[in-house]
Parts: structure tokens; sequence; C-alpha cells
């Protein structure tokens, strides 16, 4: 009985892990045994698709909105003139039905909190290596009231653009290695929350583009092909067959948040990973 009432009242929360410029090649071809857990232990598909305008500032946009580019009116790195209002951050729409949510965003590349709108993050935070992105998000998980979080990571990226965005490349495979590093102490500190045993976590991970040579941005599959992980107890294990999208990434995280998706709303994801 115990066990029972405590997954009747176990609190959906959302983790969404994001790893800028990582191909799901060279991931693959990489020592990471925490992403591997993940993965392999949850749902996911390594043929996911991000915005053939494969920039950063677009790309993120949309896995933050759940919508394409053609809506939320992001077309660069330089966040002109966002279209938040008519289409938010999703911890926007998260809260008009949870005004409550503790709301996490802590980041490594700046421009990403430019889509927020007052309120949209209980917390928010920008710092200037992966490290310190680590061990701020290590301490919120560990030791604060967080329901749910986006965290950025971009030493990937960094590897990339200055030495090659290739499988091939021993200094792209070794920026993984050590974002899965990372990742293996957020976890850590995931589990040893105080009430992590009553807490029902979706965990999302994903990227916002490929790249070649030491850039992206161009409609090819090098550079628009993404990984999407999903893990927790409510995912279908194995690998997702229908066709996923950057933007489902929001999409999936409101629906274990238990937000009604409301068709006002007009999100372009879907529901990728869930039982």
């Amino acid at each position: 009985m115990a066990l029972s009432f405590i997954e009747i009242q176990a609190q959906n929360k959302v983790l969404i892990l994001g790893i800028d410029g990582c191909r799901p090649d060279a991931l693959l071809a990489t020592r990471t045994p925490n992403i591997d857990q993940l993965w392999q232990n949850g749902a996911y598909t390594f043929k996911a698709k991000t915005d053939n305008l494969s920039w950063s500032g677009v790309c993120w946009t949309s896995m933050l909105t759940g919508v394409w580019k053609e809506k939320h009116k992001v077309y660069g790195n330089g966040y002109e003139n966002p279209n938040i209002e008519e289409y938010p951050h999703f911890f926007n729409l998260a809260k008009q039905q949870q005004p409550d949510l503790r709301t996490y965003s802590i980041i490594n590349w700046s421009p990403i909190h430019k889509i927020l709108q007052e309120n949209d993050a209980t917390v928010m935070k920008n710092r200037l290596t992966d490290g310190m992105v680590t061990r701020s998000v290590a301490n919120a998980l560990k030791n604060e009231d967080v329901n749910v979080m986006f965290v950025h990571l971009d030493h990937v990226d960094h590897a990339g653009h200055s030495t090659g965005f290739t499988p091939d490349n021993p200094k792209y495979i070794r920026a993984i290695e050590k974002t899965d590093k990372n990742i293996g102490k957020i976890l850590n500190s995931l589990q040893k929350r105080k009430n992590y045993a009553n807490e029902n976590w979706l965990i999302l991970v994903s990227t916002d583009h490929g790249g070649s040579g030491t850039n992206h941005g161009e409609a090819t599959p090098e550079h628009t092909t993404i990984f999407y992980i999903a893990s927790g107890k409510d995912v279908e294990k194995g690998e997702i067959q229908k066709p996923v999208y950057i933007t489902d990434v929001a999409v999936t995280a409101l629906k274990h948040l238990n937000i009604t998706l409301k068709d006002e709303w007009k999100l372009d994801g879907h529901v990728s990973g869930l039982k």
C-alpha cells in the first residue's frame, strides 16, 4: 500500500538537458556512460530533426516554445524581434495553468534568455563555463524546490567551431565525453534530493543542431539531424518510431507537467516518448 500511495502522490517534474552542437553520430561514437544509461533505459531517437535554418538562436527557440521560426520569428542568433507574446517560452504556458511552478533556466549561452518574459523563470542564471553551469544546476537540484529546469551546456559546440564537427575529431569527441561527466554530476545531485522518492522526474536530453567542418546553419543532414532522449517512469522504452522534431521537447515537457495543451497555443510539436 505504501508504494502505491507514493506512486499516486508523486509530483511530476521535468529536467531538460541541452547539449549545444552535438551530432548524434558523434554521440554514439563517444564513451558516454551517463547519457547511455538514459537512452538505453528510456525512449530515444538519433534521427530527430531540428530547423532547416540550423542556427542556435533559431533552434533553441523552437525547442523552448514548441513552434517553428515562422511563428516565433527568431531567424538567427541576434533575436531581433522574437514573437514571444504570441508564442512564449513553455515556462509561460505552464505557469498560465500552474502559477506556483518553480521554473529554472541555467545556461552557458546567454542569448537563450532573450525569449523569457518577466516572471517566466523563477530562477534565471547565466554562467560563463559548463563547469559553472553544472555546479549551479547540481546545487539547485539538490537543495531547492525545483519543478522544471532547462540546462544549456556549450562546450561541445565550442569544440566543433574551433576544431570541427565530426566523429573523427578527437577534440570534439573529448568535449562530448567531458559533457557526459557533467551530466553525471547533475544526475547524481538530482538523485540526492530529499524528496526524490516521491517525485516523478522526466529527463529530456537533446541538442539544437549538428554541424560539419567548423560551422552549421545549413539545411543538410549533418546540420539538421539531432537526437532526442526521454528518461523516466512514464516513458515508452525503446526507439521512437514516429518522426520526432525539436519542437516536441516543450510539448512533451508540458504534457508531463499535467498542463492541458490548448489548441489556441498553435503548437507545432507533439508529445514524443511518453506512454
